[in-house]
């Protein structure tokens, strides 16, 4: 739990244009740092605080398969896994507490210079899910990155920048947290990692969380577009 992605570049504004179309909402952005911004979603709806839990069954409906992601990109060295934590497991009582599931994925980009790298924790109820996000957050604010101003994606979120220390790739990660649920993503390419294609990607996993919260189909996607 809790690695780095890396992923491609490339996206134009108006790809990004489209994924805003189904996002999750932008009203400010909120850093490690402490700064906010603002969207360019005009009018600029607050993310609804969903308290639906989901099973790894559900949860896994929520990361994006290959027909929903952008042309060209693959399933990279971690294929889609995970699994349910009944409250009888040991780490409920400290480490995981209040976790439902987890599920992670890699993808690769359509020219293999870049990956991203989703990991998704599921929660009880968005009290815990809130907790989580705090040691989350905490744990992806390495002193060698640095906070970088994002809108808002879904209720919390908190984005940064560096260099991946396995790769020594540019990388942009954002943690945020939609609901019950806590979402964790690094997008590395091997010469830059923009920063809006790390948005367009959590954007699109944002909704489609917020799609399952919902009960209902998990539609949201990114085809048809290039990063």
């Amino acid at each position: 739990m809790g690695r780095r992605l890396s992923v491609t570049r490339g996206w134009t504004l108006a790809a990004l244009a489209v994924v805003v179309l189904t996002a999750a909402g932008c009203q400010g952005s909120e850093t490690a740092a402490g700064g906010t911004g603002r969207s360019t979603r005009t009018p600029a709806a607050p993310t609804p605080d969903l308290p639906t839990p989901l099973n790894y069954a559900r949860l896994k409906q929520t990361v994006p398969d290959l027909q929903s992601m952008p042309v060209g990109w693959k399933v990279g060295r971690t294929e889609l896994r995970g699994r349910d934590y009944p409250k009888s497991a040991p780490c409920r009582a400290n480490v995981c507490a209040g976790l439902t599931s987890h599920a992670e994925l890699q993808y690769d980009n359509a020219d293999s210079t870049g990956n991203v790298y989703i990991d998704l924790y599921a929660y009880d109820d968005t009290q815990s899910a809130r907790s989580g996000y705090e040691k989350h957050r905490k744990s992806y604010a390495s002193q060698q990155d640095r906070a970088i101003s994002m809108p808002t994606v879904g209720n919390v979120s908190m984005a940064r920048t560096g260099f991946n220390k396995y790769s020594d790739q540019p990388f942009v990660s954002i943690v945020m947290r939609v609901g019950t649920v806590v979402a964790t993503m690094a997008y590395t390419h091997e010469q830059k990692a923009d920063p809006q294609d790390m948005l367009a990607l959590a954007r699109l996993q944002a909704e489609r969380i917020q799609q399952a919260q919902r009960g209902g189909r998990v539609t949201a996607s990114l085809a048809g577009h290039k990063i």
